[in-house]
Order: C-alpha cells, then sequence, then structure tokens
C-alpha cells in the first residue's frame, strides 16, 4: 500500500495538530509528511509535535501537513513517507526525524514537474 510511485489508498492517520482523519481527506488540499516509526513512543510524538509547531510556517508554505497512521500499517517498513496531494507516495525516507530541506526539496520538484509536464510540449 505505502510503495514508492502508487497510489496510497484509504489509511487512518492521526495529524500532529488534530484528530484521526483518512489520507483520503487530505486529497487536492495538502501533501502529507507520514511519520512511521514503530519504535517511536509518547516522548517522539511530543518531540515531532513541537517541531511541527515550531515550523508551522514552512509547513503552510509548503501546503503539506506531518501524520502518524492510527493504527500500524501491516504492509509497510517504518519510513517517512512523503504523499502527493494526488495520494501518491513521492518519496521513503529513513524514520525517525524528518529532513525539512529534503522535503521542502522533494515537494518543490514534484511541483515543478506536475505544473510543467514538458513531456507534452510540442
Amino acid at each position: 500500500m505505502l510503495k514508492l510511485g502508487e497510489k496510497t489508498g484509504d489509511l487512518p492517520v492521526i495529524p500532529l495538530h488534530g484528530s484521526t482523519r483518512d489520507l483520503r481527506d487530505f486529497r487536492r488540499r495538502a501533501h502529507v509528511v507520514l511519520l512511521w516509526d514503530p519504535s517511536a513512543g509518547e516522548a517522539e510524538l511530543a518531540a515531532w509535535k513541537e517541531r511541527r509547531k515550531a515550523e508551522s510556517q514552512r509547513w503552510t508554505w509548503l501546503q503539506a501537513e506531518a501524520a502518524v497512521p492510527s493504527a500500524p500499517p501491516t504492509d509497510a517498513p517504518p519510513g517517512t513517507y512523503l504523499i502527493s496531494r494526488w495520494g501518491r507516495v513521492l518519496a521513503v525516507h529513513p524514520p525517525g526525524p524528518w529532513d525539512m530541506e529534503r522535503i521542502e526539496r522533494d515537494l518543490l520538484t514534484f511541483e515543478a514537474q506536475d505544473c510543467c509536464d514538458l513531456s507534452q510540449a510540442p
């Protein structure tokens, strides 16, 4: 279900600043950075929430949201999954604290390719 280039389908998630939602709720509205780390405890989750709050302007500018699965995915290895607003997995990074520079670079590259599909040029 969480494979590079594939659609994610329905997966219940908990945004770092909200209540349980489904990945489909973010479609066309925001990109999602899904943090799936089974070894992360309450302390890590609290640190992620604080970091998300501290970087809120950047998240808003990128039109992205950080979330964790509400239940452990059975068919996906741990990692940081970057999911486009169209519901496709754009990138998979190692689990743990996210690298905002890499997320920004990945999203800007995706946006440039998405809005300027040169394969359709004359």
